[in-house]
Formats: C-alpha cells, structure tokens, sequence
C-alpha cells in the first residue's frame, strides 16, 4: 500500500479514521486500486459496506458500485463534485 501514501492520507482526514492503521492490521481492512490518476479504496468494515471511495488529488468521491459506475464517480471527481478532504 505505500503506493497509496497520499492517498490513504487524504482519505483517513475526510472519513476522520485512520485508514493507515486498518491497512496495518494483520488483515488488511481496505483494498486499493489505481483507477486513471485516482486511487479507488474498497473497505470490508460493516460501517462502509458497499461503498466505494475515489481519492484524486485532495478530494474524495464517495460511492455505491449498485448505483454508480466507478466512471460516473470519476467523472465527478473530475468536475468538482466532490468533496475536499478537511485540511
């Protein structure tokens, strides 16, 4: 995961957990993926279930896979209609 450093940085500030100490578990708790230029965050917590996070940048798109496509939320990301990570 340290691909994902600045990412899971962004990501741990707007969901106000640490995602980097889920990551360091003995099971890892997020799976991450590079979609395009973002980083795509996949949680197996009960709290996130069927959500996705899209991580560009210092903003985050979050998502329900049933309801939209990774594209859609990506081209949100893109636009703007995403929210930015608390500083």
């Amino acid at each position: 995961m340290r691909e994902f450093v600045d990412e899971v940085a962004v990501l741990s500030r707007w969901l106000g957990r640490d995602v980097a100490a889920d990551l360091g578990g003995v099971v890892p708790l997020w799976n991450a993926f590079r979609f395009r230029d973002a980083a795509v965050f996949d949680a197996d917590l009960s709290e996130c279930a069927g959500r996705r996070y899209l991580v560009r940048g210092k903003s985050v798109r979050e998502f329900i896979l049933s309801q939209t496509t990774i594209d859609e939320a990506y081209s949100d990301l893109r636009k703007g209609d995403a929210l930015s990570a608390v500083a």
